[in-house]
């Protein structure tokens, strides 16, 4: 069960994001790096389709526009509408691929009906978006059943989703969680160096409730804990994900965004933990099997 944490309230940075991508650690990728044209930076899904070719799309990613987007899995026992026929050729991560591969204003994406008119395929998946501007400074939250919620307005420069309905009255623990501690990090660094900012988020994104040997239900306790340890789980077992893929489920790769208020620069670090599953007992928050970190300015045109 992925997590993003935003925020628009750091004196610093326009923009804080955090993203944990909970996967199986069999399901290839490629670690974040620029596409061929240099103008979106991602890491990207190398799992196979039906027809046997990469899917290449991503769950996390920002374009030297400034546009930002995060995507994840809905889970839910919602009906759909009578007529409603999934696509088994969606891919997720094709939607902020799309998003941010197109050179448009923000406002001709900036509702679930407008990114349904560029990209139908929305419609397709069970999906929470995070998408925005960075240079504007408007972020909205959409799912495919049609929820449009601007957020990091001025009424509340915190923001947190997860695999729930973005509102649900009963909030998942980790979400809570989430919510207090990004307030707290906020507090706690208005005069940290950039490097110091990295390290406590990616402390926050590894902050971890609880573990396999609790007893509680391995789906149940992917709702309670920001970082979810490495989880074995059979082909037949339900971790909330789509496509068992291996032996261990778990937090894989945590992102973080720094969007610089003085300066149009943005830091974009990920720290890659698991790339299969023999890396389940190897690596760690505290022994990360990589960390790849990217600074660019961003295009003052549009």
């Amino acid at each position: 069960m992925c997590i993003l944490l935003a925020t628009s309230a750091h004196p610093q940075y326009s923009l804080i994001l955090i993203s944990n991508r909970d996967e199986f650690y069999e399901r290839k990728t490629q670690h974040t790096c620029f596409n061929k044209d240099g103008f979106v930076l991602c890491p990207i899904d190398l799992a196979l389709d039906s027809e046997g070719k990469s899917k290449g799309g991503t769950w996390c990613g920002v374009n030297k526009d400034g546009k930002v987007a995060v995507v994840l899995n809905l889970r839910h026992n919602r009906p759909r509408q009578a007529g409603f026929k999934a696509n088994p050729a969606f891919s997720r991560g094709s939607v902020p691929m799309r998003f941010l591969q197109d050179r448009s204003p923000f406002n001709e994406w900036d509702t679930f009906d407008k990114f349904a008119h560029k990209f139908s395929d929305v419609r397709n998946g069970d999906l929470n978006l995070f998408v925005g501007d960075c240079k504007e400074g408007k972020y909205t939250a959409m799912d495919s059943f049609g929820l449009s919620l601007p957020v990091l307005t001025s009424e509340n420069r915190v923001f947190v989703m997860s695999n729930d309905f973005v509102g649900s009255p009963d909030k998942w623990l980790k979400i809570h969680t989430a919510e207090t501690l990004l307030h707290q990090l906020v507090e706690n660094s208005t005069t940290a160096t950039e490097d110091q900012i990295v390290e406590q988020c990616l402390k926050l994104a590894s902050n971890c409730e609880c573990d396999e040997s609790s007893g509680i239900p391995k789906k149940q306790l992917t709702t309670k804990t920001i970082f979810v340890p490495p989880l074995s789980a059979g082909s037949n077992e339900n971790v909330g994900a789509t496509l068992p893929c291996g032996k261990y489920y778990g937090t894989r790769s945590q992102i973080v965004i720094l969007v610089s208020r003085s300066e149009p620069k943005v830091t974009f670090v990920e720290q890659v933990l698991h790339d299969s599953d023999s890396d389940a007992t190897a690596f760690s928050p505290s022994n990360p099997k990589q960390r790849v970190k990217f600074t660019f300015d961003l295009e003052t045109k549009r």
